[in-house]
């Protein structure tokens, strides 16, 4: 057995000792390397259904969580990528499950989300025709008892269990980061959460939300994989300059179980903005994931808040009374401010102290140059490319035909009229028809169809479908100019990095509900 602890804690000694009491703040987990090899051989489906070709049961006797690591995986293919071979991982103890296709393999980097308990199921599980795929397991990560850091604004720890779904947990490291409102609805973190002198490799991996307290003893326990995101290496911006020039800003791939972004499984992101001008009436707000042992051990990196007076600020250099412990680096220090809550700066390190003058702990003004520069500057899955594509069910009409909705070009924010325009075709003719969109996908009944988009959804002015002048037929077309509205800026919500899903409603008065419905068309507004 092979302990990188000691890599953590190398890591971790080497950012206290800054200067005197100014700490950085991450809370590497303990973690151990496990050697359990296991190989699948190469394996073919030539059966006409789907098959597990594989299956194992990858056990660590009393470890608290567990984390695959691979040598090597072969994902043959049937019929394209989309259709081939996956991994399939499920917890004994809670039953969570991450299925790894092909592109998923590459964007976690050979590994898998982290799975509470000791043992998991490694079943490779192939479709009709695919083949031959093959798995090699090298090793695992399991999870002991991590010691807590405190620094504390006075003798007591104030901090109280919150939900924000706004705010992950970063792994393995030991970090807090947040989503906030670019394009893309990218994470910023502390930048010594990223890279560390100690440790020349990422220290990031994996983000986690919705995380679930900690056991009776301490150990971190770990979401669903639905709720854990690999980060995608390629968007890391980062500066770990001290006090004052600390940030990171990142991406992370859609969830592979369930298709979506972090932001559009959660929700919401804080609004950057710039710190308000000092006063002492002030209050500013941190909320993260750090360590907590005492009363209650199941707090332990479990999210918690706590806010307190503005102290000072100078430079790019934000100070508050604000309790924090190790893991709470990468934190978002907001501000609620007469136009509602901002986000105005990171938290990165410790230096307040048990008894008065508390002095406050250390934050990054989010107008610190070269964190504004790399904000404006996106990389990987942070930049945005224009992206069409369908989903959802279209209702069949009375007249017997399947609509079809498509586009002509490509969305952008610069394109203008006529650069993306959205047809659905195949329509009944010489009806009523509108499009409708939001941002969030769904797949409701509704009038004998689906309806493809959770609200709010917002409609455009109707129009006729044309087509044939005599009879009834399915020669009706609808086209909206999307790229005139992008361009108008009627909708603020329309702009670069949004992703949008739309439909298309018509009449039909033969239906019983009188109403027709096209599949649903998902687009990704590029530059």
């Amino acid at each position: 057995m092979h302990s990188s602890f000691s890599r953590a804690l190398c890591a971790l000694l080497c950012a206290c000792a800054v200067n005197g009491r100014v700490l950085a703040q991450a809370a590497p987990i303990a973690e151990q390397q496990v050697t359990f090899v296991y190989d699948s051989g190469a394996l073919a489906n030539t059966a006409a259904s789907e098959q597990v070709l594989a299956s194992h049961t990858v056990r660590v006797a009393h470890a608290s969580w567990i984390r695959l690591r691979f040598q090597m995986v072969d994902l043959g293919s049937a019929s394209g990528a989309d259709q081939g071979a996956f991994l399939r991982i499920t917890s004994h103890a809670d039953g969570a499950v991450q299925e790894l296709h092909a592109q998923h393999v590459r964007e976690w980097r050979l590994t898998s989300a982290y799975f509470n308990g000791d043992a998991v199921q490694l079943d490779l599980v192939a479709p009709p025709g695919a083949g031959p795929s093959r798995v090699i397991l090298r090793n695992v990560w399991i999870g002991p008892q991590l010691s807590p850091q405190f620094n504390l604004c006075g003798p007591t720890d104030d901090r109280l269990p919150s939900s924000d779904v706004r705010a992950a947990r970063l792994l393995p490291y030991g970090c807090s980061g947040w989503m906030f409102d670019d394009a893309a609805h990218g994470f910023i973190t502390a930048g010594h959460c990223v890279l560390s002198t100690a440790v020349p490799n990422s220290l990031l991996d994996v983000a986690q939300f919705n995380v679930p307290k900690s056991n009776a003893a301490g150990v971190l326990q770990h979401p669903s994989p639905d709720h854990q995101y690999a980060i995608d290496d390629t968007s890391l911006q980062f500066e770990n300059g001290g006090v004052g020039n600390d940030w990171g800003y990142f991406g992370c791939f859609p969830n592979p179980n369930t298709g979506l972004t972090p932001f559009q499984a959660q929700g919401a992101c804080y609004a950057l903005a710039a710190p308000p001008t000092f006063n002492p009436n002030e209050v500013l707000r941190v909320t993260g994931f750090g360590t907590d042992m005492t009363p209650d051990p199941t707090l332990n990196q479990v999210q918690q808040s706590h806010a307190g007076p503005f102290a000072s600020f100078n430079g790019t250099v934000l100070r508050y009374e604000v309790d924090t412990t190790g893991g709470n680096s990468g934190s978002a220090v907001s501000w609620n401010s007469p136009a509602g809550e901002f986000a105005v700066g990171v938290h990165t390190h410790a230096g307040c102290s048990a008894a008065a003058p508390f002095l406050g702990n250390y934050g990054t003004s989010s107008q610190q140059a070269n964190w504004v520069a790399a904000r404006a500057n996106p990389r990987g899955v942070c930049l945005p490319t224009s992206a069409v594509s369908t989903y959802c069910t279209a209702k069949v009409n009375s007249l017997g035909c399947t609509p079809s909705l498509g586009a002509l070009g490509a969305p952008s924010a610069s394109g203008g009229a006529g650069s993306f325009t959205i047809r659905a075709s195949n329509l009944i003719n010489h009806k009523v028809g509108l499009l409708f969109y939001g941002f969030m996908p769904a797949a409701k009944p509704f009038h004998a169809g689906f309806k493809c988009i959770d609200a709010p959804v917002k409609r455009t002015p109707p129009s006729s479908t044309g087509g044939a002048l005599a009879g009834s037929d399915c020669s009706g077309v609808l086209d909206y100019d999307m790229g005139a509205r992008i361009a108008s800026g009627v909708d603020p919500h329309l702009v670069l990095g949004a992703v949008v899903y739309a439909q298309v409603w018509s009449r039909d008065p033969a239906d019983p509900t009188s109403t027709n419905l096209t599949g649903g068309l998902r687009f990704t507004i590029g530059p």
